[in-house]
């Protein structure tokens, strides 16, 4: 097995601070704004170590792929469904994150901040969609503006207005956006050919990357072939079917030769692969966080020492061994260390169960019958863990000893639509899993789940202190700045008890190296076919 890698993303906002204006690295522009240069995209041959046979398209093969997940759809404009086109190496952006949590070029060659709303973009020469149409400033112009009309997280992109001079596109925002360029890596920003129809774009987009899409089975595959006029030099494998497998039986199926490549297999599976010197194991450290969403709006958890007992009952090392079988890591704040943001100036809760007793005492439980639980009035302390009926019970379970150690009852639920009782509010505490920089940044992770009536903060937490925080992350251009945001918006949600941080997952993906290699695994799940494969064996 490749020795686990450990990734510095706290780098990524070092590497955007540079690219917007105020960092030291970049070239100077004729108007003394520091401007990003021809940089590499994710997975580029311009720095890859390849056999000397890389992006030789005269060697044809073909190999069997298990995405992460599978969405349904393919047009980046709707939903989530650009994520399935740069797992499968068809959409591109105008920059992309690397396997080093680096912002870099990719549709743009080159870019710069002029002030703190507008936003210059060249875009690369030299590119072509699948259709053999030019990419040109013009249709990028009208794939943003398409996405930004059909997809509901469109207007996190907070453009005013885009421009065209000559090659180069130009972004105003509606206001100070310090996280603006690293919003455009997000997959729904993927460039389609807006110049053709694009009435079945659902399941055939005409996008530029290495592959294109020549079948489209809905919820059961995606077949793709090489694009031979690819801008930065075709694969050697020709073509690729992506199949719609489960986490639980891809390690069962890649062993069977039904799959070459398995992203994100379940990690209590892995244990299979040992004396399987035909299949490499390739893991990284992830970026997703598991968490338990405490009902902050709602009695008992609407008391800041219930929650803050909770939080010290839970034994976070054992819960990560549980859920991950040594493919997990503990965490106690909102992003997994290797992210940065000031981890180490963050302070957590780690596991004290007598202070949770102790807080449970000042909140006024204590066990006045002698049947194990906290009660006050006559009443226990009660709580109900709900799960999807599909959810595994084992984290669940053991934080409901753990926490049945401090004296609260707690039951676990299983509901057939859990997306319901979330909606509603009509929950004690669910279980919840969250990509932390799904846009290469994590101040949209934490405006969406914690800021005062955010769609997705089915907690109901809210705090003013955080809000100003978040306002003031907007316009933090500078790292210092920009970190020590993070840090206070952090602490905030640990002293506040938000939620109850659980585990990080560490990113695996397995590999048949009979037939292929040089797979890149990218911190971020939303990469994983790149024009770097090459022919295993």
């Amino acid at each position: 097995m490749r020795k686990k890698l450990t990734l510095f993303l706290s780098l990524c906002m070092v590497v955007m601070l540079c690219l917007t204006g105020c960092g030291t690295t970049g070239q100077q522009a004729d108007d003394g704004v520091a401007e990003t240069p021809a940089s590499t995209p994710a997975g580029s041959g311009e720095n890859a170590e390849n056999s000397d046979s890389a992006g030789d398209s005269s060697v044809g093969t073909h190999i069997n792929v298990a995405l992460f997940t599978y969405i349904e759809g393919m047009d980046p404009a709707i939903d989530w469904c650009g994520w399935n086109l740069t797992r499968c190496g068809v959409g591109e952006t105008l920059v992309t994150v690397n396997e080093d949590m680096e912002i870099v070029g990719q549709l743009a060659d080159s870019w710069k901040q002029t002030d703190d709303l507008t936003y210059e973009f060249h875009i690369r020469r030299g590119v072509t969609f699948s259709n053999g149409n030019e990419l040109t400033p013009e249709i990028v112009k009208a794939s943003i503006e398409r996405t930004i009309e059909n997809n509901s997280r469109g207007e996190s992109l907070k453009i005013a207005d885009i421009a065209i001079d000559g090659e180069n596109i130009i972004f105003t925002t509606t206001e100070p956006f310090s996280a603006f360029i690293t919003n455009l890596t997000e997959p729904m920003c993927c460039i389609v050919d807006t110049t053709v129809d694009t009435s079945d774009y659902a399941s055939m987009p005409i996008c530029t990357g290495p592959y294109k899409i020549t079948e489209y089975v809905s919820e059961e595959r995606i077949e793709l072939a090489r694009y031979d006029e690819y801008w930065d030099g075709a694969s050697q494998i020709e073509t690729i079917t992506c199949l719609n497998i489960g986490s639980d039986t891809k390690v069962d199926a890649i062993l069977a030769g039904d799959i070459d490549i398995a992203q994100g297999p379940a990690a209590t599976t892995l244990s299979q692969l040992e004396g399987n010197n035909g299949i490499e194991m390739i893991s990284v450290t992830g970026t997703r966080e598991n968490d338990a969403i405490l009902n902050c709006a709602r009695e008992p958890l609407s008391d800041l020492d219930v929650r803050l007992a909770l939080s010290y009952a839970t034994n976070r090392d054992v819960i990560a061994q549980i859920a991950g079988s040594g493919y997990a890591t503990a965490l106690d704040t909102a992003f997994p260390e290797s992210v940065g943001y000031g981890y180490d100036d963050v302070e957590g809760q780690t596991y004290d169960l007598d202070k949770a007793v102790d807080l449970l005492r000042e909140a006024g439980y204590t066990d006045t019958n002698g049947d194990g639980y906290v009660d006050i009035n006559g009443e226990n302390l009660s709580l109900t863990i709900s799960l999807s009926n599909t959810s595994s019970t084992a984290v669940s379970e053991a934080l409901q000893d753990m926490w049945g150690e401090a004296g609260i009852q707690v039951d676990i639920k299983m509901l057939e639509n859990i997306k319901d009782i979330r909606a509603s509010g009509d929950f004690d505490v669910i279980m919840a899993g969250w990509q932390t920089v799904n846009a290469g940044d994590g101040q949209k992770f934490l405006a969406a789940r914690f800021g005062t009536g955010a769609t997705d903060n089915y907690g109901q937490f809210s705090s003013e202190a955080f809000d100003d925080v978040l306002t003031r992350l907007d316009a933090a251009f500078d790292t210092q700045s920009r970190l020590e945001s993070f840090v206070a918006a952090q602490q905030i949600l640990i002293d506040e008890c938000a939620v109850i941080w659980l585990y990080a997952n560490d990113n695996v993906t397995i590999v048949n190296t009979n037939k292929v290699d040089n797979v890149t695994v990218f911190p971020i799940d939303y990469y994983l076919i790149t024009n770097q494969l090459t022919v295993g064996g």
